[in-house]
């Protein structure tokens, strides 16, 4: 069902879709499904211009992405949450990209994966965070494309922990 939002759909509409969110994520345009997925909204629809973002129409609330975390501490810890009391996340089992991607997958898997299939945009990298006044690692990513996978750990054989996604236009 998350296949068919695009981009800028009402609120309203994405409730209908896939019934009443679960609750609000604290005082954030962000609520929670259930199974994982959490949707962020955007209280007016935009387009880029260069590097100006230029907003139209009225304000409301229009989901623009979201993201989806398999356990409750790593969406917690991700987001950024103070507190988050869900008993029903978990991992997806069907792929979430192109059959490429699933929490099975590894960092390797998934970079080879977008090398063999020349993926355009595919880039990779880490997060840090300061810890005690010194920069830590905190997770390595892959993104392409509307997507950005979350890996806790260097190894090329660490699998999956959650992704971020935008919606299609």
């Amino acid at each position: 069902m998350l296949r068919e939002i695009r981009k800028f759909t009402p609120k309203a509409e994405v409730d209908r879709m896939l019934g009443a969110p679960v609750f609000q994520l604290e005082d954030r345009p962000a609520y929670y499904y259930g199974g994982g997925f959490v949707i962020h909204d955007s209280p007016v629809r935009f387009r880029v211009e260069g590097i100006r973002r230029a907003e139209y129409g009225e304000t409301g609330e229009y989901a623009v992405g979201g993201y989806h975390f398999p356990d409750t501490g790593t969406l917690q810890m991700e987001l950024g949450l103070t507190q988050f009391e869900a008993g029903d996340m978990a991992p997806l089992w069907e792929d979430t990209v192109d059959g490429a991607v699933t929490y099975q997958s590894t960092f390797r898997e998934i970079h080879r994966w977008a090398v063999l299939h020349a993926v355009e945009g595919c880039q990779e990298g880490e997060t840090r965070q300061p810890v005690d006044g010194r920069m830590e690692f905190k997770r390595c990513w892959i993104t392409w494309d509307r997507y950005e996978f979350y890996f806790y750990g260097r190894s090329g054989k660490t699998k999956a922990a959650g992704f971020r996604f935008a919606f299609p236009k």
